[in-house]
């Protein structure tokens, strides 16, 4: 029986997908920074990552959507 073959990936989402790791780390560090500066805590401001984190997810899925 012959399978058919792996679906090859758009260009646009493998971007959005190799993007996303770097931003999130980005904005850990930026909140982090923010901490230790004093001017917010992070107990304030780590939704910021969850908003991140899910745009980057509907990144992707707008992504493989146009394929």
């Amino acid at each position: 029986m012959i399978s058919a073959p792996p679906p090859i990936p758009n260009r646009q989402s493998s971007v959005v997908r190799a993007l996303c790791g770097p931003l999130l780390l980005t904005t850990l560090g930026v909140l982090l920074a923010v901490d230790h500066l004093n001017r917010m805590s992070f107990g304030r401001t780590w939704p910021v990552l969850l908003i991140v984190f899910g745009l980057c997810k509907l990144a992707e899925y707008a992504g493989g959507r146009q394929a």
